[in-house]
């Protein structure tokens, strides 16, 4: 909060000056010049010094209001994007645990009541899939990274999602490295409650969740044609 203060301060410097310096040749010309050519210029001068302030504040704004709507676009288009990988991981992970059944908002929840245990004993994974689960791992990361220079995210959507990658990279590395099936169970299932955990936080993509599943299938399609 300090920060912003003196921000706002030192922005406000310039501003305060104007304003100043054109009230106090106002009163000069008001009260101590005769001359009505030199009276005029100075009076010029002190409109001009009173009204740059207003110009700018204007200007200031209107840029914020473009800037902020110019965001708002930026933030739903990576929102969307977000979405739809954290559903073509949902679609990977339904096929490493052999579910049949149609994903929609209901069966993706009831998802998150799979036990660890149970996760153990259902899943097979392959190395195509692992191979699909670091591409979109790697889509994450360039999509969080770009979503925190434009700041098109919040600082708990960030954290969500650099969690997530986390319990993501360690399935991974599980799979290919020390073979743990329970371990790999334990983060497939914070995933799954992660990403659910994101898309429940997500009014937009709750409600239109088959129209980002669609969109996630397609996705999907054009992967395994370039694995191929």
């Amino acid at each position: 909060m300090s920060i912003n203060l003196r921000n706002f301060f030192l922005k406000s410097i310039p501003y305060i000056l104007s304003i100043s310096g054109g009230w106090i040749l106002f009163k000069l010309t008001e009260n101590n010049i005769s001359n009505e050519d030199l009276s005029g210029l100075v009076t010029n001068i002190a409109a001009s010094l009173l009204a740059i302030p207003l110009v700018f504040i204007l200007y200031d704004y209107s840029n914020y209001l473009v800037s902020r709507r110019l965001n708002k676009t930026m933030a739903d288009h990576i929102t969307d994007q977000l979405n739809v990988i954290l559903l073509n991981l949902i679609i990977i992970i339904r096929q490493i645990l052999k579910i049949r059944t149609k994903l929609t908002f209901i069966s993706l929840n009831k998802m998150g009541d799979f036990s660890v245990t149970k996760i153990t004993e259902i899943m097979k994974i392959t190395p195509s899939q692992i191979k699909d689960l670091r591409i979109y791992y790697n889509e994450l990361d360039t999509l969080v990274y770009k979503s925190t220079s434009s700041d098109a995210l919040t600082n708990t959507q960030v954290q969500m999602l650099t969690s997530l990658m986390r319990d993501l990279s360690l399935l991974i590395n599980e799979y290919k490295f020390r073979h743990d099936r329970r371990a790999t169970a334990r983060y497939m299932s914070n995933i799954i409650l992660k990403i659910i955990e994101w898309l429940d936080s997500d009014a937009f993509a709750a409600m239109h969740f088959q129209q980002l599943l669609g969109s996630a299938e397609i996705d999907a399609i054009k992967q395994n044609k370039k694995t191929k």
